[in-house]
């Protein structure tokens, strides 16, 4: 067997991976880079010191947390697919407090790595069949008080091409996302929409002309609209929404709050939910 051939049986055998490789090749090294810092700063005041995010991808928000927090303990990022560990392996250098391993989720106790005051889900969420086993697991795993912070697409009715070529379950909206979450267990703390253009763009582009990242028009999509949205709509967007939050969104934040055993479900209702 080739090396080619050997390629695509792994990564038919990868039950994780589903399209979420399809920036090798032509742009391998192209990143929204402010799209990226977007990312992190909707969650940033929220980070703890002692981290684990769950689906390392191409390991770009890992780079972030790096980059741009102040300080942090560890970070212990998990992926489950070996193609997209194996990609990204040598992508970014991280210093030994940040460390990588292929491990999925549900295969995880207390015992693995210890426990964690955060725990990172940036559009990893929608890739989870079980979704609201997922933030079951999670609770087994913070620190009292910790604390889980979620970015996932979001509006149902944008569930195109793309998502279904990156194997995602579901869009989210505001319900949908409340409804996975036990208010025995979690304390929603916040949960808003952002990047409403992204929307329009996402309407258009993925639903309507059903355009497929991983072909030549995808490719162009992407050096040319995705360059000038990650160059002038993402900074933009970003300024404003510093004073304004809008009803819908092309993605959906939220933030939870492990509830102590003490404060059950009463807490709960005192949060922004």
């Amino acid at each position: 067997m080739s090396a080619d051939d050997e390629h695509v049986s792994n990564k038919e055998a990868d039950q994780y991976v589903h399209g979420m490789d399809w920036l090798s090749g032509e742009l391998e090294e192209f990143e929204l880079s402010n799209y990226r810092k977007y990312q992190y700063d909707l969650v940033a005041k929220h980070i703890g010191k002692n981290i684990l995010e769950v689906g390392s991808g191409d390991r770009s928000f890992t780079n972030q947390i790096l980059k741009h927090a102040a300080q942090f303990d560890r970070i212990i990022s998990i992926e489950p697919s070996f193609t997209l560990f194996e990609t990204h392996e040598n992508k970014y250098k991280f210093p030994d407090h940040v460390s990588f391993h292929m491990v999925d989720l549900f295969d995880m106790t207390k015992d693995t790595f210890g426990l964690f005051d955060t725990a990172l889900f940036v559009h990893v969420l929608e890739h989870i069949e079980k979704d609201r086993e997922a933030l079951n697991k999670i609770h087994e795993l913070l620190s009292p008080n910790g604390k889980v912070l979620i970015e996932v697409p979001a509006l149902p009715f944008l569930f195109s091409v793309h998502d279904e070529m990156l194997g995602h379950y579901r869009r989210y909206n505001r319900k949908m996302l409340k409804d996975i979450v036990d208010t025995n267990k979690y304390m929603i703390k916040d949960i808003w929409y952002q990047d409403i253009l992204g929307v329009l763009g996402s309407l258009y582009y993925f639903k309507i002309k059903k355009t497929k990242l991983a072909s030549t028009d995808g490719v162009q999509l992407v050096k040319n609209q995705g360059n000038v949205y990650d160059r002038y709509v993402i900074p933009f967007e970003s300024f404003v929404e510093k004073f304004i939050r809008f009803p819908l969104g092309l993605s959906l934040t939220a933030v939870l709050q492990k509830n102590n055993p003490s404060q059950g479900y009463k807490k709960c209702l005192n949060g922004k939910n």
